[in-house]
């Protein structure tokens, strides 16, 4: 792991968080902050942080689900610190991209192959996002049962739009990879058949490198298939993905409902799940800056905007902050305690 990446990207994240929010503030009247601050109470505070952990715990309940359908072992502790590692470098990285390669990383740690732990975390990625999807399409479908209405501006609805049509561009790659993990060789193939790069990099080594590939394609097809066989691993892993992302929208529920009661339920899930699915987006670190003032634009439709500096701070000091803390905290563990394991070179006298 790169520690001068990790810094940087931290700090750009943070400097960009902690601007938006600035700038937030100033618009919104900082004389307001501490009463709204007051208004959200410290017990709404400590159940959303015990919400955040709870969303930590059941989406390691699912990596474990996963890792044990490809054949691998691994505890719940074990789960935990990697998906509340893995959360943290998705933290500070563009489009929450990193999280992903330093799960498989310590999959493979813990004697997964490479293309078993790259099934694990894929599958893991596609049932995250098929079912925040599922709970976006859900969402308007309570606002007409609950006969409640929402008023977005045209901007929005098209910000809406493009978001949507994104997302199911993404997962549609995302399912194709899944189906065709093959194309991995095909590029790979064809990158290393350039005149170019056949006089830069040596043929032994081209072999090498394409052994692996093709063995680590081999490794996550036979991995797909065992999840397909062990259909209510998936199923279960599915169920988990759902109330992960209800754990997650519940943050932004209770703080909205402790600010401004007579805001229907319905209206904060179907404003939060829309909030998320377009800030998958966001190409900066963590959906830093992008996160805060999408959040502030959609809210507004619900939120008075004089309360609209409280609740992006306190929302992303629970979720986002929190989640950095501990991350960094898991990631330094797990650091130290690998350095000091590693076998030492001989040293002969």
């Amino acid at each position: 792991m790169d520690v001068k990446k990790i810094i940087v990207g931290g700090l750009v994240s943070l400097l960009l968080s902690l601007t938006c929010m600035w700038v937030i503030v100033r618009i919104t009247g900082a004389e307001n902050l501490q009463v709204n601050l007051s208004t959200i109470g410290l017990n709404t505070i400590l159940i959303s942080l015990l919400m955040v952990v709870a969303s930590w715990v059941v989406d390691s309940l699912k990596l474990k689900i996963l890792t044990t359908a490809m054949g691998g072992h691994i505890g719940l502790w074990g789960a935990f610190r990697i998906t509340v590692a893995g959360s943290f470098v998705a933290g500070i990285t563009p489009f929450d991209s990193g999280g992903e390669p330093l799960k498989v990383y310590f999959l493979h740690k813990r004697d997964l192959s490479i293309g078993s732990a790259t099934a694990v975390v894929t599958m893991g990625a596609l049932l995250h996002g098929i079912s925040r999807f599922i709970l976006w399409l859900i969402s308007p479908l309570l606002l007409i049962v609950t006969g409640t209405s929402l008023a977005f501006s045209a901007t929005a609805k098209t910000t809406i739009a493009v978001g949507v049509s994104l997302y199911v561009l993404l997962m549609g790659f995302v399912i194709a990879m899944a189906l065709w993990p093959q194309w991995v060789e095909v590029v790979t193939e064809k990158l290393f058949g350039l005149k170019a790069v056949r006089k830069l990099v040596p043929q032994s080594l081209v072999t090498t490198i394409l052994d692996k590939v093709k063995t680590s394609v081999r490794e996550f097809r036979e991995g797909m298939i065992r999840v397909h066989e062990r259909g209510w691993y998936a199923v279960g892993a599915l169920a988990l993905s759902v109330l992960y992302w209800l754990f997650v929208i519940s943050v932004p529920v209770l703080l909205v409902r402790s600010m401004v009661p007579q805001v229907p339920y319905t209206q904060v899930f179907f404003v939060t799940i829309t909030v998320y699915v377009i800030m998958a987006f966001i190409p900066t670190p963590g959906s830093s800056g992008g996160a805060e003032a999408g959040s502030a634009y959609f809210f507004s439709s619900i939120i008075p905007s004089r309360l609209l500096g409280g609740f992006v701070i306190v929302w992303r000091m629970v979720t986002y902050y929190f989640t950095m803390l501990a991350g960094a905290i898991v990631l330094a563990m797990e650091t130290i305690n690998w350095s000091m394991n590693r076998p030492q070179p001989s040293r002969v006298e």
